[in-house]
């Protein structure tokens, strides 16, 4: 009897945060985009198209073929301009973005904004975060990692300027390394890729 008494006690402080750590419930505008407008299979072919352009015509093909009407909402630095080439057949939008965004990098992911009285519940948010549909803790940099990267960045700034780009090069990717969660780093990204080309 002591026994069992005691297995219990230890199910319950075993099982207790498991049971509430599931994730919460979807918001009926949520659910509806989870379960239908991102299972609409899409196909198209894009050579050197906006990422916004893309995106566009993935939910122009869930309204046509699936009455699911899919409505994007822009996370902060989402690239939306960028230009892509991307070929998709026959792929579940989940999938699709999945696809696009790894091809793409640069961290993009995606969350179905679920937000009782929120104007975007059941939008999509487009994120630099890495999500996959599900929100997760968004890592910030510390105040002093910001400080630290932003003058590195204007250090590599004055590098370029001044003709050195092979240093600056250096401090650049000093700063996506060292700081990758901190603003600076986003630009320091951008500027490489500029040097780069």
């Amino acid at each position: 009897m002591r026994l069992s008494a005691h297995f219990a006690t230890i199910a319950l402080v075993v099982l207790a945060p498991l049971a509430s750590a599931q994730p919460p419930k979807l918001t009926a505008a949520a659910e509806q985009t989870r379960d239908k407008a991102l299972k609409v299979k899409v196909a198209a072919e894009f050579m050197d198209a906006r990422l916004g352009d893309v995106l566009k015509e993935f939910a122009a093909q869930a309204d046509m073929k699936a009455d699911a009407v899919v409505l994007w909402t822009y996370g902060p630095d989402f690239p939306f301009d960028k230009k892509v080439t991307f070929v998709c057949k026959s792929k579940p939008i989940d999938e699709a973005l999945a696809d696009l965004f790894t091809k793409v990098g640069g961290g993009l992911g995606y969350v179905v904004v679920s937000k009782d009285g929120d104007k975007h519940d059941g939008w999509v948010r487009l994120t630099t975060t890495g999500e996959r549909g599900t929100a997760k803790p968004v890592p910030m940099a510390t105040p002093e990692d910001e400080k630290g990267a932003a003058e590195k960045l204007a250090l590599a700034k004055r590098l370029i300027e001044g003709g050195k780009t092979d240093q600056a090069k250096t401090v650049l990717n000093f700063v996506v390394k060292r700081f990758p969660l901190a603003k600076a780093a986003t630009e320091a990204k951008e500027l490489l890729a500029k040097l780069d080309k």
